[in-house]
């Protein structure tokens, strides 16, 4: 592992960063791989976007339940979502479901800027005021249904390089595609039986979509529509 992925730049203690040290090896074991997507994973104190009572568990691989009834995503599984989506420095990112930032946060150090649409507004606050704190400047969270097409297409800064829904759906709204630009990528977790969905890959073409099935995961229903409340 290379030493910049250690650098102890905030004065972190020599036990948080030993903790540090043995997470990202252990997110490597389960197949994160890409030194770039470690680094990112390694740079953002994923604490700052954890609940006060969950603080300490910042280094354990697991997912959380956030504000507005809703489930954070586990590191290993934002590791390799980063890994699939094969981003360059120069890319931008429309991101489906904002949540509790982290995971914008991670990606925010890969690509160049990301438009993050987030249904619930107090997400969307939190998601905000954690980035700013983070130092994070190229990340746009809007409050917006992502199952609905912008007013003008202009308006989210569109077409984008990649896109990645962070939920389950049955199938994938087809503006997104029209929105995603020649040579894109689109993430997509599609429902199937028991809870678990199919992580599908659309690569965008000159004769089309081409997909393929990246594996099982499990992951919450996205819901279209503006929340009424919260």
């Amino acid at each position: 592992m290379e030493d910049s992925l250690f650098a102890d730049e905030d004065g972190r203690s020599e036990e948080n960063l030993a903790k540090q040290a043995a997470w990202v090896m252990k997110l490597r074991s389960v197949g994160v791989q890409d030194l770039e997507v470690l680094g990112a994973l390694e740079a953002i104190p994923r604490k700052i976007f954890l609940s006060a009572s969950q603080q300490f568990l910042a280094y354990e691989d697991r997912a959380f339940p956030i504000d507005c009834g809703q489930m954070s995503t586990q590191p290993s599984l934002i590791g390799k979502v980063a890994d699939f989506l094969q981003m360059k420095p120069d890319h931008s990112l429309l991101e489906i479901g904002t949540g509790s930032g982290y995971q914008c946060a991670v990606l925010s150090k890969i690509c160049d800027r990301i438009v993050s649409l987030e249904r619930y507004r107090t997400l969307a606050d939190l998601s905000r005021e954690r980035l700013r704190s983070c130092k994070i400047t190229n990340v746009d969270v809007v409050h917006a249904d992502g199952f609905a097409a912008p007013i003008d297409e202009e308006d989210d800064g569109g077409p984008f390089d990649r896109i990645i829904l962070n939920g389950a759906l049955e199938r994938v709204p087809g503006f997104l595609f029209d929105r995603l630009a020649p040579g894109g990528r689109l993430l997509a977790p599609l429902k199937k039986e028991n809870g678990m969905c199919h992580l599908i890959q659309y690569d965008k073409g000159g004769r089309g979509l081409d997909e393929t099935m990246l594996g099982r995961f499990r992951y919450v229903s996205l819901t279209p529509g503006i929340a009424a409340k919260l």
